[in-house]
């Protein structure tokens, strides 16, 4: 006999009351869903969490509290509960938003009713849900968001001297030379820079001034000698194959991959090499349209810090990604970096060969589940990057009522004149008080005020 499956308990969340009924007497006709509540706006959602719903349909665009700070409620006082939104309009901003809130998809209301039972079901076993055609502008756009600390300003003034010299190409006897000081004061400044950078390697570091403005990038033009993406012929057309550079210390690897492209119309093979060190030279001298990249390589130089390098430097290459590492950190930085495509070497030669061929044509080789692990690793770094911000994260309603507490209100007082439930309040102190790690009202004022969030007096 067939075991029943599991009762996913459900919470709508929709101040449309049309919608929100429709959904409710839908859902309530599934064997596999409970129906434990309904509510019109975010203070009655955060007193029904009692019920213990495992997903909670939150409508995006609610008056009072909108459901990005709501499922932020939720999410600090629920943790289990699974957040997806329901939106009338798909704004991409907003969905990473919601995403670096805590919510773990969404669902435009168009939607028929079948197909958000199918997301109530995907949610509740933990998977991140949007329709497939998003998941790029969503990703581009967590992509944004994520990027903003960046630890440049916690260089001290040596260290830029020393950042820029290895931005120009120095070596450390030079810089050491140029800036009288000792080798080993030169790696002490670069270790420095690392870690106050968060990265890993020299170039990621050059990688992040450049991009920053904080060393100049008057380097010599690396294509000069290789026509631009506009000039180049189609690399699809009959007479311009698409070139590729082979970047792998496999040598079987390496001439199996050489012997395929030889074997697919309009693939050639135009460099091979084993390690990183030369890489940039040969993409500026034998300008591939494409670059198929090992992660792991021996030397400094590992495929990431090489296609950081590519991209830092503009160079007009698409790149696909070879490598046997099948981590989600490796995906989600190599979807960070902005590749074209990654391939595991368990593909096939085949598979490697067409992948070639439709990065070259403009297309992104990314599975599905790939995709959705990148955007599940980003929301939850950003949800990361949020909490371990707190002072400078608290949200504009935890600011709001910290600024009644300062007054002297009490959480009655405030509730009223902030028209929110009592419970609701609590739940903005609470927040506040664990952002800003203290552990009272007292504290918090004091701490907030220290900041410079609020005034006292």
């Amino acid at each position: 006999m067939e075991q029943p499956s599991r009762i996913t308990r459900v919470l709508v969340v929709d101040d449309h009351e049309v919608f929100s009924e429709a959904l409710e007497m839908f859902l309530g006709r599934q064997p596999d869903v409970l129906l434990v509540g309904s509510a019109r706006d975010a203070d009655q959602a955060m007193a029904l969490l009692g019920e213990k719903p495992d997903v909670v349909l939150m409508d995006l665009d609610m008056p009072g509290t909108d459901g990005i700070e709501a499922t932020r409620m939720i999410r600090d006082a629920a943790p289990d509960a699974k957040v997806v939104l329901l939106t009338g309009v798909e704004r991409p901003e907003a969905i990473a938003e919601a995403l670096s809130a805590g919510a773990c998809g969404y669902v435009p209301k168009s939607r028929a009713v079948d197909e958000v039972l199918d997301v109530v079901r995907r949610a509740a076993a933990g998977e991140i849900v949007m329709p497939a055609s998003d998941l790029a502008s969503v990703l581009a756009q967590l992509r944004g968001n994520l990027a903003g600390e960046h630890g440049l300003d916690r260089v001290t003034p040596r260290e830029t001297q020393v950042l820029r010299a290895l931005a120009a190409g120095e070596t450390a006897a030079q810089i050491a030379a140029s800036l009288e000081i000792s080798t080993f004061t030169v790696h002490s400044h670069v270790k420095s820079i690392l870690a106050k950078l968060g990265v890993h390697s020299k170039i990621e570091a050059v990688t992040l001034a450049w991009r920053h403005g904080l060393a100049p990038t008057n380097r010599p033009n690396p294509m000069a000698a290789a026509p631009s993406p506009v000039e180049r012929t189609d690399p699809t057309s009959a007479d311009a194959p698409t070139r590729v550079l082979v970047v792998e210390d496999h040598p079987l690897l390496r001439s199996v991959i050489r012997i395929a492209c030889e074997q697919t119309p309009g693939l050639e093979m135009v460099g091979e090499l084993n390690d990183g060190s030369t890489v940039l030279e040969a993409c500026r001298q034998l300008a591939p349209d494409v670059i198929l990249l090992d992660l792991s390589l021996p030397g400094e130089l590992q495929g990431l810090d090489l296609a950081r390098a590519i991209r830092a430097e503009g160079l007009p290459i698409r790149i696909l990604i070879l490598t046997a590492r099948t981590d989600e950190e490796a995906l989600f930085e190599s979807v960070i970096v902005g590749v074209e495509g990654y391939l595991e070497k368990a593909s096939g030669v085949r598979v490697i060969a067409d992948a070639l061929s439709r990065v070259a044509g403009g297309e992104r080789v990314f599975t599905k589940a790939q995709m959705r692990g990148a955007v599940a690793e980003l929301s939850r770094r950003a949800r990361q990057a949020r909490e371990a911000g707190a002072p400078a994260n608290l949200s504009g309603r935890e600011v709001e009522v910290l600024e009644h507490a300062a007054r002297g209100f009490t959480v009655g007082q405030i509730a009223r004149r902030l028209e929110l439930s009592p419970r609701t309040v609590e739940t903005h102190l609470g927040n506040a008080y664990r952002k800003l790690g203290v552990g009272n009202r007292v504290q918090a004022l004091a701490r907030a005020s220290e900041l410079g969030l609020i005034q006292i007096g």
